[in-house]
């Protein structure tokens, strides 16, 4: 019964209640698993996120690159706190240190940012798996010059939040652009601006 149910949704039905989820999303804490590829070469990253809104971004590198290096945006600032070591400084969100190698910034890549680029282009391709859980899969048409040469999506949304838990984006030649995971995805845990502080 639920698999036919499933079926008989449209992609912008669906967007819509991906969207209606994302405005009840006050937080959440997540591991967020990235791949992004560029020029034959795939980087690699698991993080510790936190995210809260305004758009208080937290990301704590648990494997890949800059291990144990800790990135924190402020929305009020439009400023990124970094530590490392006993480092700790302030950076803009567009130094390319803090940027994935095809260049995405440090707020372009939590659950509220993916959402906001679905519309009624999305169609609804299949259901299927993913953690565990049952998913709705999406597909969204990109603007590449937006997306850093992507020119679609391909979202796994989680059947009973109706958030996304994972996201690839294409180029035009079918190649992964990036991925994007939320595992041990936790909504609305009370975070506090205690919580961004590094």
């Amino acid at each position: 019964m639920l698999y036919v149910v499933l079926l008989s949704l449209t992609g912008p039905e669906l967007v819509t209640k991906v969207k209606e989820a994302e405005k009840n999303l006050k937080d959440y804490t997540a591991q967020m698993e990235s791949k992004t590829y560029k020029d034959g070469k795939m980087e690699y990253k698991l993080y510790l996120h936190k995210y809260m809104r305004p758009g208080y971004i937290y990301m704590k590198v648990i494997k890949g690159p800059n291990r144990g290096g800790v990135a924190v945006y402020h929305p009020d600032k439009k400023k990124v706190r970094v530590k490392k070591g006993p480092l700790k400084l302030w950076l803009s969100p567009d130094d390319r240190r803090l940027r994935s190698p095809v260049g995405h910034r440090i707020y372009e890549s939590h659950i509220p940012w993916f959402v906001s680029r679905l519309n009624s282009e999305a169609k609804f391709v299949s259901e299927g798996t993913l953690f565990g859980r049952k998913v709705l899969i999406l597909e969204q048409p990109l603007d590449p010059t937006k997306n850093y040469g992507a020119v679609r999506a391909r979202y796994w949304i989680d059947a009973s939040t109706y958030l996304p838990l994972m996201v690839t984006d294409y180029d035009s030649g079918g190649g992964i652009v990036r991925t994007v995971k939320y595992k041990n995805l936790k909504i609305n845990v009370g975070l506090t601006q205690e919580d961004f502080k590094i």
